[in-house]
């Protein structure tokens, strides 16, 4: 067993920083303000992994950024490609450097940029995952031969569904993804709306499960 750490680069200048609507002002109107924000918390995050990743109790770092929204990315991928994945690529080649690996956790549709992340940053997997974006087995068809998909269990069937119903969907998504490079889980964190029966029922089917 090993520890993961994370901690946050884009969000924390999108919600604490700057804000929502600043960001995406000073974006346009002052640029090089926006990129020193990003050049100094950038550094202080890549310190922190950097001491992190020394300790063998530590296996992977898994950051966590969410990018974008439904169907689209918050900000323009040429935005993201200047200010944020160039930080993401050198956290990516930290852990790699390390032996270990560096899983990104996304919430949105960063369908767009996805081959920037896998193909420029490097990440060996990916979190979070919407049926109404991208169902997990189709996203593995996609991307599986170069990363590992985590989670799929959508967080809406996992709150709504009635459990005889999600444990079917839950032994259709492990039929589709298994044994490729995955891990079942939910696909956001689980919020404290989920119903433990049905929580416990996506755990109690991963058990069952035997190909």
């Amino acid at each position: 067993m090993k520890l993961v750490v994370g901690t946050t680069v884009f969000e924390m200048i999108l919600e604490r920083f700057l804000g929502y609507e600043d960001l995406f002002l000073l974006s346009v109107d002052n640029p090089p303000l926006v990129e020193a924000v990003f050049e100094r918390w950038g550094q202080k995050v890549y310190d922190f992994y950097k001491e992190a990743v020394q300790y063998p109790e530590v296996g992977a770092i898994f950051h966590a950024d969410d990018l974008g929204f439904k169907t689209a990315t918050l900000m323009s991928p040429d935005f993201l490609r200047k200010n944020v994945f160039p930080w993401l690529k050198k956290y990516a080649a930290l852990a790699h450097e390390q032996g270990k690996t560096f899983w990104y956790h996304c919430c949105g549709n960063v369908l767009g940029v996805m081959d920037d992340l896998i193909q420029d940053v490097g990440i060996d997997a990916f979190h979070s995952f919407q049926d109404v974006i991208i169902p997990i087995s189709d996203f593995l068809s996609r991307y599986g031969s170069e990363i590992a998909a985590l989670g799929g269990v959508d967080m809406d069937n996992l709150g709504r569904m009635e459990e005889d119903k999600l444990r079917r969907y839950v032994r259709r998504i492990l039929d589709d993804c298994m044994p490729g490079r995955f891990a079942l889980g939910s696909g956001n964190t689980v919020a404290n709306y989920i119903p433990v029966r049905n929580y416990l029922a996506m755990l109690d089917e991963a058990r069952r499960w035997r190909g």
